[in-house]
């Protein structure tokens, strides 16, 4: 018997791996930059004319980092891809006064509009506005709904699965779980939920600008894989359900959460999930007694710098 070896049908493979490989990587892409924020505004002086080559700093409050940008011709500057959380930001330029604008808060997928004006003077004087930035999103014209920390916390949750509140954005309805066959046991099963009538299979779900959905299209998944985190892990999230841009990928609807990061102290947070059968009710199917169940898990979390 000869055994042949065909070089062209092994580049061929090989091209097709490569193919296939870039169709997948070119999905993951398709969702980075979507769950930072952005700022971005005008330099001004006090007569209104546009202020070129100023210098442009945006500090995270909770960490002290800080990121640069320069005005460009119109006086314009974006500074993108910032962690969510309270920012300040400040302008310079030779022959002004430093200006600082505080109370700046970026949200989960938030373009924040700080624009900054500056007065004649020394660069060593600086002047310091307090006031808060408007959080009305001008520049998106996506219909999203926003779920804050205090919300994920405060709201009762059986499963501790931050998807469970997806529910609270006009539109979405909740269905039975999807299940996947035998890939169940890898995968487990996802809450099913659709928006405004479509197909469950539609939505996409992103955390932290990654694409957690299942091989099979469907949602998050279970715990199994910890694909989802827990509550103490998610800062934020915001359900995207008409007019979304289309570099978020899902045609039905967007689940886009952030999770938390470190700050320069230390904090954690300790829980009990407790259920027990002594707090349910008595169904119909039921016997004379409630059936037994209890549930203590203990759990926790700690942050801080690095």
């Amino acid at each position: 018997m000869t055994l042949g070896f065909c070089s062209g049908c092994h580049t061929a493979r090989l091209a097709s791996l490569l193919v296939a490989l870039g169709l997948v990587w070119s999905g993951r892409l398709n969702a980075q930059g979507v769950t930072s924020a952005s700022v971005l505004g005008t330099v001004t002086d006090s007569a209104g004319a546009v202020v070129p080559n100023a210098a442009i700093q945006v500090k995270n409050i909770a960490t002290g980092q800080v990121q640069q940008a320069q005005t460009d011709g119109q006086g314009r500057y974006t500074i993108a891809d910032l962690p969510i959380g309270s920012y300040e930001a400040q302008a310079s330029a030779p022959g002004f006064q430093t200006t600082v604008r505080r109370g700046i808060t970026l949200t989960v997928g938030a373009q924040a509009v700080v624009d900054l004006s500056l007065s004649v003077g020394q660069a060593q004087q600086t002047v310091t506005v307090e006031a808060e930035v408007s959080q009305v999103d001008t520049l998106s014209t996506a219909v999203s709904s926003r779920v804050e920390e205090k919300q994920i916390n405060d709201l009762p949750l059986n499963g501790r699965n931050f998807t469970d509140l997806v529910a609270l954005a006009p539109g979405v309805s909740t269905g039975s779980q999807i299940g996947n066959g035998g890939a169940n046991l890898l995968y487990g099963v996802e809450n099913n939920f659709s928006v405004s009538g479509s197909r469950a299979e539609g939505q996409a779900y992103l955390l932290d600008n990654t694409d957690i959905q299942g091989f099979w299209n469907h949602g998050s998944g279970s715990g199994v894989m910890g694909t989802t985190l827990g509550i103490e892990a998610i800062a934020e999230f915001s359900v995207l359900t008409n007019t979304y841009s289309a570099q978020f990928g899902g045609n039905g609807a967007v689940v886009n959460a952030a999770s938390k990061s470190g700050t320069n102290g230390f904090h954690g947070s300790a829980y009990e999930f407790f259920r027990n059968s002594a707090l349910d009710a008595r169904n119909f199917f039921d016997g004379a007694s409630v059936p037994s169940f209890r549930q203590n898990q203990f759990g926790g979390s700690l942050g801080g710098p690095i």
